[in-house]
């Protein structure tokens, strides 16, 4: 058993409860599959999570191939995702800064159209960075996505098989949007 680095104490292994990754900054994410400990004396948790790039295309896809609108959260994690600032990603889509920063404080929905756009850039980027084809059925994908509004942001839960293991293309298939 390892050792608290707070206190020194024993930690215990938790095994039963999947782990709620709100340092993706969305509320809504959890991971099952994940070593977790905690101190038996004053309660600290570690948790140990060994390929954060796969988890975050992982939470991409999974917001990428939602039906329902983008929150403002996800909207704000997939714009950090792509490392671009606000302004940036609001010229990319065409929109006032203004209204982008709007969008992700969820003060103001914006239309179908630039929910697609961002979905878009983030897929083309993920694209360009990983070197390979991310979805076949690009036009189905894009036509079956934001077709809704949102009334309470779905929960996302991903295994340690979705993210741990190395991705083969098309990592935004049909059977992982359909």
């Amino acid at each position: 058993m390892d050792t608290c680095w707070k206190c020194g104490h024993e930690m215990t292994l938790i095994k039963s409860k999947p782990y709620h990754y709100t340092e993706s900054g969305l509320d809504n994410v959890f991971l099952y599959g994940i070593a977790q400990s905690r101190c038996k004396k004053c309660r600290e948790e570690i948790v140990t999570i060994p390929n954060i790039k796969g988890l975050h295309l992982a939470i991409g896809r999974n917001l990428v191939c939602k039906q329902e609108m983008l929150t403002g959260a996800e909207a704000r994690f997939l714009r950090k995702e792509l490392t671009l600032k606000s302004k940036d990603i609001a010229a990319a889509l065409s929109m006032k800064p203004e209204t982008y920063s709007r969008w992700e404080n969820e003060k103001q929905s914006v239309s179908p159209t630039c929910d697609k756009q961002l979905r878009l850039v983030y897929i083309l980027n993920v694209t360009e960075e990983e070197g390979r084809v991310l979805h076949k059925n690009i036009r189905g994908m894009m036509t079956a996505m934001a077709i809704r509004p949102v009334s309470e942001p779905n929960r996302i839960e991903i295994s340690a098989a979705d993210w741990l293991v190395p991705i083969t293309p098309p990592i935004f298939g049909v059977a992982v949007c359909g």
